[in-house]
């Protein structure tokens, strides 16, 4: 693997501090496949404005990221980070070819929001309910976009180049892995937390792996 010396920065976990989300109540109709918004009927597009509106007051984002060296890319899919994380995954294993730095991260916008779509369910608003649920899946969209382009913006700052985010769930990458993703943070009180299942919880959570390549390998 590359490492880059004083270019490389292999830090403890850190806190991220994430900005609150705006929720567009537009991609909110868009993604519940309202091609035009426009078009959509007063009552339901004020019902989207509400819960986009609702959704930016009950986000609660945090984020935890862990940088950390690429040790060991193996052809079995073997991955080595650090010395003590280990992968295996053949498209992970792809995807940090190269890289000289790895950037382990989690997300969450908290559970107040997934918490009062719940409370509309039980009171069979269930428009409400699916709106709300939706203009969660925006915020935490937002979210990863934003730590994205942090990641992106400091590897081009250095001379390498941000891969895609891969995550345990995705390809052939095992979803039990989360396990050792969260392990990866030690002792770090993370409000996210796996079920037996390794499903995080609050369910509007993301984790996920990025790789630091140099540009000189694209």
């Amino acid at each position: 693997m590359q490492e880059g010396g004083d270019a490389l920065r292999v830090t403890h976990v850190e806190e991220l501090g994430l900005p609150r989300p705006r929720v567009d109540a537009d991609l909110v109709l868009r993604l519940q496949k309202y091609r035009n918004p426009d078009r959509v009927s007063p009552v339901v597009r004020e019902a989207a404005r509400r819960m986009a509106s609702l959704a930016e007051v009950l986000v609660e984002p945090r984020g935890w990221m862990r940088r950390t060296p690429v040790r060991t890319v193996g052809a079995d899919g073997a991955v080595w980070l650090g010395g003590e994380i280990r992968f295996r995954s053949l498209a992970l294993a792809r995807s940090l070819r190269g890289a000289a730095e790895a950037a382990l991260v989690i997300l969450t916008i908290g559970p107040a929001l997934e918490l009062r779509a719940d409370d509309l369910v039980r009171q069979e608003q269930f428009a409400e309910a699916l709106l709300l649920d939706t203009a969660a899946r925006v915020a935490v969209d937002a979210l990863v976009k934003d730590v994205r382009r942090r990641l992106r913006d400091d590897a081009w700052g250095r001379g390498y180049r941000l891969t895609p985010r891969m995550a345990p769930g995705f390809v052939d990458w095992t979803l039990d892995e989360q396990r050792t993703l969260f392990a990866a943070f030690g002792a770090t009180p993370l409000i996210v937390q796996l079920t037996e299942n390794c499903i995080m919880l609050p369910r509007k959570s993301v984790s996920g792996v990025y790789g630091l390549t140099p540009w000189a390998l694209k």
